[in-house]
Parts: structure tokens; sequence; C-alpha cells
């Protein structure tokens, strides 16, 4: 297969694309830094050209709502239209557990922007299929390093049931290979896979575990999230499934 995924060079893209190397498949790692930019569809309508797939491991980092909802929003669509045009036969599209209910995408402008791309996606006219997963393992780095006072780092308490990043870059790969499995997102719209993590926990925790494992001195203070949307909204049904890896180990082992 080839296969064209979007935001390659990034922390999950890169994953996603070695293992698709590794199974055999010629994968296009397409990004800026390629060249290859989705606000500037001619671009992106070339390198579709001939894809059996399309994954959209995209992200902005960014608090602001507006933007994030500019970008995830316009992103989706244009991906929507281009694989369309390009009649590129799936779409697969990296997404968040509970990242559409209306109390998560309130909570942050990130989830506000993550929801806006389901959206974006639910027009395409082509297949689509969204892998929603819990937070990754690898976000306590996030939480440890975005909000810092001095030796302090300021985590909210979100509910979180984290799963290791090498099991969605599984589950993404497996989709890929599995293909389309309905019809175009805009008659039957989105297919949807879920993934979890097998233990709860909250970010404050984990942020805690890693400052520990650095021994950077640095002290977590955990703070109430402000909204139920962060404190149990991206929790998962108890009907999603479970990857056995759990964050105790993924830390003890230093990220592996």
């Amino acid at each position: 297969m080839r296969v064209v995924v979007l935001g390659g060079s990034g922390a999950m893209g890169a994953r996603v694309a070695d293992r698709l190397e590794a199974r055999g498949h010629d994968v296009v790692r397409a990004s800026r830094a390629t060249g290859v930019d989705v606000t500037v569809p001619d671009r992106l309508l070339r390198t579709c050209e001939g894809a059996d797939c399309l994954v959209d491991c995209l992200n902005l980092t960014t608090l602001s709502r507006r933007r994030a909802v500019a970008f995830f929003g316009r992103a989706a669509r244009t991906v929507a239209e281009t694989t369309a045009a390009a009649r590129v036969p799936h779409v697969v599209a990296v997404s968040i557990v509970n990242v559409t209910e209306p109390a998560v995408s309130r909570a942050t402008g990130y989830y506000a922007g993550k929801a806006a791309q389901e959206a974006g996606y639910a027009t395409a006219r082509v297949p689509v299929t969204v892998v929603r997963t819990t937070a990754w393992f690898t976000l306590a780095e996030t939480f440890l390093h975005q909000i810092r006072v001095g030796r302090f780092a300021l985590v909210p308490r979100m509910g979180l049931q984290p799963v290791h990043p090498d099991a969605v870059a599984d589950l993404v790969s497996d989709v890929v290979e599995a293909g389309p499995t309905s019809g175009p997102a805009t008659s039957d719209g989105p297919v949807v896979r879920q993934l979890a993590g097998p233990e709860r926990t909250d970010a404050t925790t984990m942020a805690r575990a890693l400052a520990a494992r650095e021994g950077s001195g640095v002290r977590v203070v955990g703070l109430p999230a402000p909204t139920a949307g962060l404190r149990t909204g991206l929790l998962p049904a108890a009907d999603v499934p479970r990857d056995g890896r759990r964050f105790e180990d993924w830390v003890r082992t230093g990220g592996r």
C-alpha cells in the first residue's frame, strides 16, 4: 500500500510511519518540513495521487480555542476535499476519546479544535475511520513542563486512563491495513475505533512519577480540575478496548 502520513515527522506520525514501513508499505511522511502544507490544497493533491490511504496525525500545540478550531477544522475539510478529488479510498484520523462530548470540547481550546476536526471529517465524500484513544503516556512530559513557576509544575487533577503510544500506533496501522469498512463519511458517517490503557490515574500523579524518574527536583502541585469535562470527561466507557501496558512500567523503563 502507498500511505500518506500527515504530520509524519511528529510524535505519533513518526511512530505510525515507522510501523507501516516495517510492515512493507510505501510511506510518504508529509509535513511542512517536507513541503506539504494542508493549507495549500494543490500540493496536498499531488502528494495524495496514487495513495491507498491517508493518515491524519496532524497536531498543533496551543491553548487558544480560536487557533485550534481554525486549524483542525480547516485541515480536516481540506483533507476531505483533497482525498475525494484524488480518489484516495480511505482516510484515518487520530483523535481523542470523548472529545466530541460537549463537556469535554468546551473544557479547553485544544479539545474544541479536535472536535472541529471530527466535524470536518463527517462531511467527507470518502470513507473515514476515526481512531479515538485516551491520553498517551508521553503526555506526562507536557504536564510536567507546560505550566512552570520556578521549581513548581502546576498540573490539574484530570482523570485519565493513559495508553502506551506504541499501542496507538499499532492500532492505527491495523486500521490502515484493514481498509475502509463503510461508505463515504458524508453518507454512512465515520467509523470509530477506540483504545484505552489498563488503569485509571490522573495528570498530577503522572507528572509526579515522571519528575521522580528525572530527578530534577521539580515539585508537582496538583490543582483542582475546573470542569467536569476535565475531572472525568476523558475517562473511557467500560466497553472501550484496553491495551495492557501500564504507565508505571513505562516510567520505570525510561519511556519504553
